[in-house]
């Protein structure tokens, strides 16, 4: 600093330093991001159902006063396009409530003026690959199958169970319709439900105290549980379902699947809920044994 400097400085006349610029709480901290606002409108889960309703209620409105020709089953097919769309659309049709969904959609029709009769069944199905082709009515990725009382069922179709993997009693099970509709599976051959009644099963796996049983074939029959699961022929539909009972849900710390031919992989884990079963499908009980289900020609 020079002599000249030094006396600006004794006697205050210090050149003025320039004001460091204000900045603006949007330049105090680049890394802060304002949220993002949630979309406008109904959650998603709301606006498939709407659709699923609508898309009904519009295909059903030929049967509007004409309570001799009113369906008594409809079957809903859905294609979903991911494992995202596919939980938005179980949240959409109540799978977690059986029958809610149902409900809301006799409601619907009956303000409609569609009247359908007091048993009329309805079920549906989440498809990744493509929609049955004898859906009724198509509307993009949404099928419907409708069975009303003019239609008149055929022969009832025969299946067949194999045990690919456990030991079963018998090595496969033939299901005849004409005989009964309703084939219950389970280890052992009988048991007391919660209810106090007795369920004898009729596809048995063994229990290891059984005559007969093989440890190493057996090996997973543990998995299954005494009350597993059930399958029941659909008359009016002419095809076989898939319905998971007590001892075969999640809740009860068991599993059940569904390997369909096609690859995919369907978690049958609602109670009340049909899962339509195709040739070819495999039956995974407990994560641990297989049965194989055929058509029979």
């Amino acid at each position: 600093m020079t002599i000249l400097e030094q006396v600006k400085n004794l006697f205050g006349f210090t050149s003025a330093q320039p004001n460091a610029p204000i900045k603006s709480p949007e330049q105090t901290d680049s890394s802060i991001i304002a949220p993002k606002p949630l979309p406008a409108g109904p959650p998603p889960a709301a606006q498939r159902r709407d659709q699923i309703l609508r898309f009904i209620v519009g295909k059903l409105r030929a049967y509007q006063n004409e309570p001799l020709t009113t369906p008594v089953t409809l079957q809903l097919s859905v294609v979903f396009a991911s494992a995202e769309e596919e939980e938005v659309y179980r949240v959409a049709l109540w799978a977690s409530q059986p029958k809610k969904f149902q409900d809301e959609l006799n409601r619907q029709l009956a303000d409609n003026y569609i009247n359908l009769p007091r048993n009329w069944q309805f079920t549906y199905s989440l498809l990744a690959d493509e929609l049955p082709t004898d859906c009724t009515y198509r509307d993009g990725n949404l099928g419907l199958t409708v069975i009303d009382q003019t239609k008149p069922a055929g022969a009832p179709i025969r299946a067949k169970l194999i045990a690919l993997v456990g030991q079963t009693e018998q090595a496969d099970y033939v299901l005849d319709p004409a005989q009964k509709t309703s084939f219950c599976i389970g280890r052992g051959h009988s048991t007391q439900t919660s209810s106090g009644r007795v369920r004898t099963n009729d596809i048995v796996f063994l229990n290891d105290d059984d005559a007969g049983f093989d440890p190493q074939r057996g090996v997973g029959n543990g998995a299954v549980s005494r009350s597993h699961a059930t399958i029941r022929y659909d008359e009016a539909q002419q095809r076989y379902t898939l319905l998971v009972d007590q001892g075969g849900l999640p809740a009860s710390g068991n599993k059940t699947k569904i390997l369909h031919p096609d690859n995919s992989i369907e978690r049958a884990d609602i109670s009340g809920m049909g899962y339509p079963l195709v040739d070819g499908d495999q039956v995974e009980l407990g994560g641990e044994v297989t049965l194989l289900f055929e058509i029979m020609k």
